[in-house]
């Protein structure tokens, strides 16, 4: 009795050695290539070249009375902006604000508000912005913050300060 079951064990050893050994010999074939980080690094910097190039060229406007312009660029940090009493920050198509200190109120164009997604509500002209909540801007068409005390925002993607 005690062979039948060392020869039963040995059997599942082998077959689990040998189905381990067929799948990991299939890694690497044509159907699961394996490539190698510095080209996949070569590939992401293309792609980043091709998406900052792209963006250059579609980021010229007849905006000549703005003060201030950033490019739209791909960028995952958010950077600190002074805003002035009096002046307005229009974010681009995007662009995402938070408003640290100071007041300011919505500028909205149309129909259509700023998303507030912090409360999953819309920020409709001339509304109160409140601090520290995250604001995107849906479309590039003269949506922004109107300042009414100096303020800081943290902003992500392009803007403009007129």
């Amino acid at each position: 009795m005690k062979n039948k079951i060392l020869i039963g064990i040995q059997i599942f050893l082998a077959t689990t050695l040998l189905a381990t050994t067929i799948a990991v010999g299939n890694a690497g074939g044509s159907d699961d290539p394996l490539v190698a980080k510095s080209y996949v690094d070569d590939k992401i910097n293309q792609v980043l070249e091709i998406i900052n190039t792209t963006v250059g060229t579609n980021n010229s406007g007849n905006n000549s009375d703005k003060t201030e312009t950033t490019p739209v660029i791909p960028d995952s940090s958010f950077k600190p902006v002074l805003v002035q009493v009096g002046q307005t920050i229009y974010g681009k198509e995007g662009t995402e604000l938070i408003l640290r200190s100071g007041k300011g109120n919505a500028v909205v164009p149309g129909k259509e508000g700023i998303a507030n997604i912090t409360n999953g509500m819309e920020l409709k002209n001339k509304n109160t912005v409140n601090k520290n909540q995250l604001l995107i801007i849906p479309r590039d068409d003269g949506r922004g913050i109107k300042v009414t005390e100096k303020a800081w925002f943290l902003v992500k993607g392009g803007y403009s300060i007129k």
